[in-house]
């Protein structure tokens, strides 16, 4: 009788398994996009050699005279640590035991343990995909790398950019006659008079920002007239952020009183940033902050992976360095197998003066 229960029922089952921001096929991280270069090496840190300077005009002399002298200063060299992070699971004797969801009750022994160590893997891979797309935003935003241990638990290892301080402003939504476009503006104008980059001007938005651009009644006339323009230059030259998983774009739009058009996108993986098991869900993009940067310039911004400790398939340890290294060990007593999870890494802003952030103070909603 168990026997003709267990037929029925696998004729019958279908398995269904989903996993929240598993990276799409065809499709790129936020990290990937806001980064556009990657450097990898086995050893321990990052050396940035950085020069950042306005060369001042060339000037004309009189017959006679001496060439002008023209004063130099190198740049600064500055180490960076890249921050470490290991993971690891025990596939204990009673997962091995255990009915597994997706693989037959009549299946091998060895295609339960495949089915587990699989699972275990993707769930290894998104934390660490997820991770990288919040560290990526955080650093537009905060103008810091911060790594964050247990429960969000700073480590002690952030490396501040130095943001200069009329890049991090504030804008008051509650006050009388306050509106998106001044918001935009004064935020476009802080990132404008420290050169930044006019072209590809993007503007990510929290979700506070996009209600207010989305019901103010100046975009909405402004929108209206423009659509079809949009969706013809859409087609004919999409702009780069189209596979960017999770990054949409609200509008593309002529800040009043400025000359070049920006792009509002705004940010929703399929699920929210969690940080802890049991912990509370987060919004990877701040409901009520606004970055400013432009999409030309992330080719200047840096995805650092650095070399981690691994053991081969001969358990000898080796150098190895990657968006993720897995690896595994035995545990004899019990008999127990461990996969484990590293990387090491810091995402470097070389001129982090090229990104701006606004912090809105919002209604109260009733």
């Amino acid at each position: 009788m168990i026997g003709a229960l267990d037929l029925f029922t696998r004729t019958v089952k279908k398995y269904y398994e989903k996993y929240g921001n598993m990276l799409e096929a065809g499709k790129q991280g936020i990290d990937t996009f806001l980064f556009g270069t990657d450097d990898l090496d086995t050893v321990a840190n990052f050396t940035l050699d950085k020069l950042v300077v306005n060369p001042q005009a060339v000037s004309f002399r009189k017959r006679g005279e001496q060439a002008h002298v023209r004063p130099y200063e190198p740049g600064v060299g500055t180490v960076y640590p890249a921050s470490y992070i290991a993971e690891k699971t025990t596939i204990t004797e009673d997962m091995l035991d255990s009915v597994v969801a997706g693989v037959e009750s009549t299946s091998g022994f060895s295609a339960h343990e495949t089915k587990i160590i699989s699972d275990i893997m993707k769930h290894h891979t998104i934390g660490h995909l997820v991770t990288r797309w919040k560290n990526a935003i955080d650093v537009i935003r905060t103008g810091k790398f911060t790594p964050l241990g247990i429960g969000g638990v700073d480590i002690g290892e952030e490396i501040d950019f130095s943001r200069d301080a009329s890049l991090d402003i504030t804008y008051d939504f509650t006050a009388s006659g306050a509106t998106i476009g001044e918001a935009l503006f004064d935020l476009y104008t802080a990132y404008i008079g420290m050169n930044g980059n006019p072209d590809a001007i993007c503007i990510l938005c929290g979700t506070d920002w996009i209600k207010k651009f989305q019901t103010d009644a100046d975009v909405l006339e402004y929108m209206k007239a423009n659509t079809a323009n949009v969706l013809v230059e859409q087609s004919i030259n999409p702009p780069s952020f189209v596979n960017v998983q999770g990054l949409y774009q609200v509008a593309k739009y002529l800040i009043p009183g400025t000359l070049t058009p920006v792009y509002i996108l705004g940010y929703k993986p399929r699920y929210k940033f969690l940080r802890t098991d049991g912990g509370t869900e987060e919004e990877f993009m701040p409901t009520d902050e606004a970055v400013i940067f432009s999409s030309n310039d992330n080719i200047a911004r840096t995805r650092v992976f650095r070399g981690v400790n691994a053991l081969s398939d001969g358990g000898k340890r080796v150098r190895t360095v990657g968006e993720i290294v897995f690896d595994g060990f035995t545990e004899k007593d019990p008999v127990s197998d461990v996969l484990r999870s590293q990387t090491r890494y810091s995402f470097i802003a070389n001129d982090i003066n090229e990104t701006g952030r606004s912090t809105g103070t919002f209604p109260t909603e009733s």
